[in-house]
């Protein structure tokens, strides 16, 4: 009976020391998934950010589209989106410094292709501030995808992948027209083939009638040779060209369908010399006018 006794007392001691291990070993992960918990850290796409430069246009322009103008402490002095009216500028897309971003004590930098000098986006995370070129090509895709990236930066990634979508179905291209066009900064420089003028012209069914490679002058014999039925100079030169009536009498111009049939237009820069939310406008313009 006693024998009896002692096992069963050594097999309640054995359960007791297990059920206490078993006790111990539950109480220890709670602690450690409540340390682990405590500690983590967010992942990047996740990490809010409250203080965002924009250094080129095309980005602050998103920003402001996607609902988060409020998180922009600074933008480039070229942007004259209302909406930044209060913005402080940092400076000029094509010569910023690290300096004059750093002033407004941001806590993210974004730009794109558009940034001078490009190595700005180095300088910046050396010196322990994050900076993000959202668009390092000149193209179609990688203006779309940016959207999307600067959604995700400024914590409205569903609508940053919508608005995306949406201005791609925008940019499809139309049905050919047949008709000429030459894209003009100031009457002289053209935007040639592999300029997003360029494609710009081809989406909306027309031809680039300009014979340079990338945005350089033309000859008065290059711009008679081209035979424009449409011609675009950004507004800002209208003055530098003497306006339609000037314009159209160079001979160049003159001898022309855009100089005969008042096809001669005076857009924003912006809306042929770079990508922009405002593109799919711009393609229905341009196909417009050839009408």
């Amino acid at each position: 009976m006693f024998s009896q006794l002692l096992k069963q007392n050594k097999k309640n001691l054995k359960f007791e020391k297990l059920s206490t291990i078993h006790i111990s070993f539950r109480r220890s992960a709670i602690s450690i998934s409540t340390i682990i918990g405590t500690f983590a850290v967010p992942s990047l796409s996740a990490q809010a950010y409250e203080r965002i430069v924009a250094m080129s246009p095309d980005v602050a322009d998103v920003v402001v589209a996607l609902g988060a103008t409020n998180k922009l402490v600074g933008k480039d002095a070229t942007n004259n989106n209302p909406a930044l009216k209060n913005v402080p500028a940092v400076g000029m897309h094509r010569n910023i410094t690290a300096e004059s971003v750093l002033a407004v004590k941001p806590d993210l930098v974004l730009g794109s292709y558009m940034v001078q000098p490009v190595s700005i986006y180095q300088r910046l995370n050396g010196l322990k501030v994050k900076a993000v070129n959202v668009a390092p090509k000149e193209e179609v895709n990688t203006f779309a995808h940016s959207i999307k990236t600067i959604g995700s930066y400024v914590d409205k990634k569903p609508e940053g992948s919508q608005l995306a979508k949406r201005w791609n179905a925008g940019m499809i291209p139309m049905a050919k027209t047949g008709k000429r066009y030459l894209l003009s900064y100031d009457g002289r420089i053209v935007a040639g083939k592999g300029t997003v003028g360029d494609e710009l012209i081809r989406r909306a069914g027309g031809i680039n009638a300009a014979n340079v490679l990338g945005l350089k002058p033309m000859s008065r014999e290059g711009w008679l040779a081209a035979k424009p039925d449409v011609i675009i100079i950004a507004d800002h030169n209208q003055a530098v060209v003497g306006g339609v009536s000037k314009f159209s009498k160079r001979q160049e111009i003159a001898a022309s369908v855009a100089g005969k049939n008042g096809g001669i237009h005076f857009w924003p820069a912006d809306d042929f010399l770079r990508y922009g939310l405002n593109s799919p406008q711009v393609l229905k313009k341009l196909n417009a006018v050839a009408k």
